[in-house]
């Protein structure tokens, strides 16, 4: 008998280390009766620390209070309730914590249990981070400035997130299982429709860019749709969908688009677009084409004597006299500092010509409402009748024919120009016709003291007029300041000279008098500017207009200089004899003055 109880006791033992699962099997009162070789390997104990020695309650750890009573009922438990389960935190005897899941079953027959332990460590770490990459993820979608969404082939709403509610104004529970057409137009809804379907049939992803709005704000979206595919079946089973808002890249690159075509001050067309166009009518059906050719007269006067600002302003004004003279489809553009090309495809001789007539009648409407700013403009034009002449022997054509009326009409632009220019500088209050009238008698005078044939006393008449024209460029506030002039002031003054000069080069009828714009302040002891020229250097017309613009300047009075009378003057000048001025022709204008 005994040897069957201690065979049925091995062959138990024998079943219990079978198992395959940390099992012990213990007393009523919780004490640990028998546990097998799974259960020392999983709680890092030894079967002697354990058996008759402990309770099984002991090796728990519970530091969830909230669950603390359902705890304490499955730990105090009766050997004949029913088979329970709960996840407990089991301390091993190394001290390390680790994750069970706890099957308790009663044992039949006896008032003993069997316990099982499953450890779900691994698993609960794998969870916690399915978890926290789940709300990462999430919190990513939700934070983004894009719109996610997910959908089925039928384009129904499966997911949306803060971004797609907040820009269709509607709430999660009125778009989830909707259609994208209840939402967006109808051609909006096909073109989208038409991507769902090459996402399933593909497995790939799809992108591209949508437009919507109208007007000068329409809104840009890049829609990137990618397939969720089925592990089991290896199947699209969802569409995911981020759309980007692109509207301010869009803008940015239509913008760099416009600006790398277009001239930036004039807006129209630049070179590199025209030559382009040029290279297209080359190999294309196009066998009658136009070519005009547009040149700014006195540009570069405008530029010298007025500054560059006005120059571009007179380009801006001719631009738009051109461009209005043209249909909006015909290709206008700037394609040099003052010169303006456009084609005209399809265009006879007869319309080329009407259109340079229309040119020149819009630029005598502009210069009669403008006469501070006028405006030349020289135009030329060839055709092309047949594909055998190549478009850059066209320009060429257009260029020279351009070129022949700018001899011709230049040199009246540039004349009126300078007409301009010397009523602007009386308008300023700078001088007067009284002033130079009466400048012009006193050269007269001085000049025949000396000798000087009619035609030099003539040269001496037009030096009093435009001698001082380079002051157009000065600044109104140095021109009228009153009071003395700072050291920077007269610096810019000074500049006068060399701007008179370039005026009177560019005129017909004042070339010859350049030379004595450019010297006229220069002094006879060499101190004088812009050259730093002595003696006889300086040309006699500009000695002479010297003492003459000094001493009226004296008794006529400036902005930033009093009135003096005609003894005052004559003895400063006799003062600045020899130093600032020619010593003998003081002496001249002195004696010529105190006779009248």
């Amino acid at each position: 008998m005994a040897k069957k109880t201690t065979e049925k006791s091995n062959a138990d033992r024998t079943l219990f280390e079978s198992l395959g699962i940390a099992t012990l099997i213990a007393g009523e009162d919780g004490t640990i009766l028998r546990t097998n070789r799974q259960f020392l390997e999983l709680s890092g104990y030894r079967q002697s620390e354990l058996e008759e020695k402990k309770k099984w309650s002991e090796l728990i750890v519970n530091g969830d209070l909230t669950r603390m009573r359902q705890y304490q009922e499955f730990i105090d438990h009766n050997t004949a309730g029913p088979a329970q389960s709960r996840e407990f935190k089991l301390a091993s005897g190394n001290g390390s914590i680790k994750d069970v899941h706890i099957f308790r079953s009663p044992l039949a027959g006896t008032n003993r249990v069997a316990v099982s332990f499953v450890d779900i460590t691994d698993l609960l770490k794998a969870g916690k981070q399915v978890s926290s990459s789940e709300e990462k993820y999430r919190s990513l979608i939700e934070s983004t400035d894009d719109s996610i969404y997910m959908i089925d082939r039928d384009g129904t709403y499966l997911f949306v997130n803060r971004q797609v509610l907040a820009r269709l104004c509607v709430t999660e529970a009125n778009i989830i299982g909707k259609q994208y057409g209840d939402f967006h137009d109808a051609q909006d809804t096909s073109e989208f429709a038409g991507y769902v379907k090459k996402v399933f049939e593909t497995a790939t992803s799809h992108r591209y860019e949508h437009k919507s709005g109208k007007g000068d704000d329409p809104r840009y979206m890049l829609r990137t749709l990618s397939p969720i595919v089925d592990g089991r079946t290896g199947r699209v089973k969802f569409v995911a969908v981020v759309s980007k808002e692109i509207t301010d890249l869009k803008k940015t690159e239509e913008k760099l688009k416009y600006l790398s075509l277009h001239d930036p001050l004039t807006n129209l067309y630049n070179r590199a677009y025209f030559e382009e166009e040029m290279h297209r009518l080359d190999n294309n059906r196009f066998e009658l084409v136009g070519l005009i050719m547009c040149d700014i007269d006195g540009l570069k006067l405008i530029n010298d004597t007025l500054g560059h600002d006005k120059g571009d302003e007179l380009l801006a004004v001719a631009s738009r006299v051109i461009r209005k003279s043209f249909r909006e489809s015909d290709v206008v553009a700037r394609v040099g500092g003052d010169e303006f090309a456009i084609l005209l495809p399809n265009s006879p001789k007869s319309k080329a010509e009407e259109i340079c007539n229309r040119i020149k009648s819009s630029v005598i409407d502009y210069n009669r409402q403008n006469p501070h700013l006028p405006l030349g403009i020289s135009t030329g034009f060839a055709i092309r009748t047949g594909p055998g002449q190549s478009m850059a022997e066209l320009y060429r054509e257009a260029d020279n024919s351009m070129y022949k009326e700018k001899l011709f009409g230049s040199r009246h632009a540039r004349n009126v120009i300078v007409r301009n220019l010397i009523n602007t500088i009386e308008t300023k209050g700078v001088t007067t016709r009284r002033s130079v009238k009466r400048l012009r008698r006193l050269v007269t005078v001085l000049g025949s003291a000396v000798g000087l044939p009619d035609k030099r006393l003539k040269d001496l008449t037009l030096l009093a007029q435009f001698h001082d024209i380079g002051n157009i460029s000065i600044h109104d506030r140095i021109l009228l300041k009153e009071g003395g002039l700072t050291t920077e002031e007269l610096l810019e003054m000074r500049k006068h000279c060399d701007i008179g000069h370039r005026i009177a080069q560019s005129a017909t009828n004042l070339t010859h008098m350049a030379d004595y714009i450019l010297k006229h302040h220069e002094w006879w002891n060499g101190n004088g500017y812009p050259l730093g020229l002595a003696g006889e250097e300086i040309p006699l017309e500009s000695r002479i207009m010297a003492i003459a613009d000094a001493y009226e300047s004296m008794t006529g009075g400036r902005p930033h200089r009093k009135s003096v009378s005609r003894d005052e003057a004559l003895n400063e000048l006799l003062r600045c004899a020899g130093s600032q001025f020619d010593p003998d022709l003081v002496e001249k204008f002195v004696e010529v003055v105190a006779q009248t």
